[in-house]
């Protein structure tokens, strides 16, 4: 059996010495984790952090508008606003009336007024051409007086110019006329009818009778005669031949 410590004692023997033992390195002393770290932080620069954004401000919804219920003087109308307003809308509705009233009654009496003066004007030109246009050739001087009396002192003056010619004709041949109106109608006026100028369509027939035959000749004719108001009645103001 091997004694393990032979080869101790063999050195022994042989003079030798133990074996040099090297020397220990002497331990590097630990530092604390924590305190290394604050050492680290404390030697490095600060690092600079940019400033984290704004988170966007969201509004919070408005809650719902309560709507307060209605109180009596909105529900109920105050009167002293309501009567007054009542009164004005019967006024207006009564002045409306009024108003329709009074036009129609001006309407209706304009056209009566020009119904009456178509009716004096129609009569009196009728009248009128029975007058000028008949005569006998021994009282021209009568004629004439009768003819210029229904006239307007304008026309009465153009009338007096053909005189002189009537008389010499109507006394040369012994003329007598005879003029009757069959019909007369005031004529269509449209926007400036007046009731007091008015054209009259008239028409009428004349029996001539002269020296030279024994039984009288009949014409028709017609004529537009423009009559006038004045003071004095309805007075011809123009004799045109249709």
């Amino acid at each position: 059996m091997s004694d393990p410590t032979g080869p101790a004692r063999r050195r022994r023997i042989a003079g030798e010495g133990k074996p040099a033992v090297p020397a220990a390195k002497p331990s590097a002393r630990k530092v604390p984790a924590r305190a290394a770290a604050a050492k680290k932080a404390a030697t490095q620069k600060p690092a600079v952090v940019p400033p984290a954004k704004a988170a966007p401000t969201v509004k919070a919804p408005r809650p719902p508008k309560v709507s307060k219920p209605a109180s009596d003087k909105r529900s109920h109308p105050d009167l002293r606003w309501s009567a007054p307003a009542a009164l004005v809308a019967v006024a207006v509705l009564v002045l409306g009336i009024v108003l329709t009233v009074q036009g129609y009654r001006h309407v209706h009496g304009a056209g009566e007024r020009l119904d009456d003066a178509r009716e004096q004007a129609t009569a009196a030109a009728a009248s009128a051409v029975e007058t000028v246009f008949t005569y006998k050739y021994t009282e021209l001087d009568k004629h004439l007086s009768a003819s210029t009396a229904i006239m307007t002192p304008s026309f009465a003056k153009t009338f007096k110019k053909y005189e002189p010619a009537l008389q010499e004709a109507a006394q040369q041949r012994s003329v007598q006329m005879q003029s009757v109106v069959g019909d007369a109608a005031a004529m269509p006026c449209g926007d400036e009818c007046s009731t007091t100028k008015m054209d009259v369509l008239v028409f009428y027939d004349q029996a001539r009778l002269t020296s030279d035959s024994k039984t009288p000749t009949v014409f028709s004719n017609r004529a537009s005669v423009s009559m006038v108001k004045t003071d004095d009645g309805w007075l011809v103001n123009d004799i045109r031949a249709r």
